[in-house]
């Protein structure tokens, strides 16, 4: 397990003391957190397009230059443009240029006259077509809510605000749910090792969700045709470890709402 914000380079004016590093550094992770939706809409886009791996892109955020003018700038190019842009800061140059981690976003942030090179793990949600809801092949337990979990199932490809507002969607549905899901996960895990354990959430509307605990090789059914996603799924480790000795595991969890499939993940910790 990698941890979900990797930093690969810093750049910092000469002379920057260590405080001044440290205060535009915390900034960065705000602004990565700030712009997470709209960066991870940005990497939807590009799956449902079936455009170069993410892997092939760079994003940046770069912050306006003064309280009074535009909002921050928020944009992603193909790796080669941002290596001609990134020539001025020499170790951000090579840093683009060194083999990229598997499945992940590059980020170029800027703060304070401070440039970093962030990697950072998304959970896009992408558009379910038609076809790929009508195949999904639920266990017996979660058939009764396949009709109101598709219901919004599109025929055209989704924009941007579409894609946005499902990343959004999705991550409170995992937020609203995520008591249920880890009860049922600690109780399931006496029968099924936890790390061969995958949450789902399935969206039905007014009446609510169904939460359910499945295997990742049942789990990995939802995921049909969707190989980004299908590799989030398969990923297992170990955040770390408690200072008793108990493991963290990280749990995958997949949401199906509002016509979109993502992989979320969550940790709980292994029972003493």
């Amino acid at each position: 397990m990698r941890p979900r914000t990797i930093p690969r380079v810093i750049s910092h004016p000469p002379g920057l003391s260590r405080e001044g590093l440290v205060e535009a550094c915390k900034l960065q992770e705000k602004l990565i957190a700030k712009y997470e939706a709209r960066l991870t809409g940005l990497v939807a886009k590009i799956l449902q397009d079936k455009l170069p791996p993410i892997e092939s892109w760079v994003a940046a955020v770069l912050t306006s230059p003064g309280p009074d003018d535009e909002e921050d700038l928020v944009e992603i190019a193909p790796r080669e443009q941002a290596i001609e842009i990134a020539q001025p800061w020499p170790s951000i140059d090579r840093g683009l240029r060194d083999a990229p981690l598997p499945d992940r976003l590059d980020v170029i942030v800027e703060a304070l006259q401070v440039i970093g090179l962030i990697s950072i793990d998304v959970d896009p949600a992408l558009p379910v077509t038609r076809k790929q809801a009508e195949a999904a092949n639920l266990p017996a337990h979660l058939l009764f809510a396949k009709g109101e979990a598709f219901a919004s199932v599109g025929e055209e490809p989704a924009d941007g605000k579409a894609l946005l507002a499902a990343f959004e969607a999705h991550r409170e549905l995992v937020d609203e749910n995520s008591d249920d899901l880890l009860d049922r996960l600690r109780h399931n895990g006496v029968r099924t090792p936890l790390r061969d354990c995958v949450g789902v959430i399935l969206a039905l509307g007014p009446e609510g969700n169904a939460v359910s605990v499945e295997t990742r090789e049942r789990a990995a059914k939802l995921l049909a045709e969707k190989p980004f996603l299908a590799r989030k799924l398969g990923r297992k480790g170990s955040p770390g470890k408690l200072a008793d000795g108990r493991e963290i595991i990280a749990i995958p969890i997949v949401v199906w709402a509002k016509g979109h499939v993502s992989v979320q993940t969550r940790e709980i910790v292994e029972a003493g």
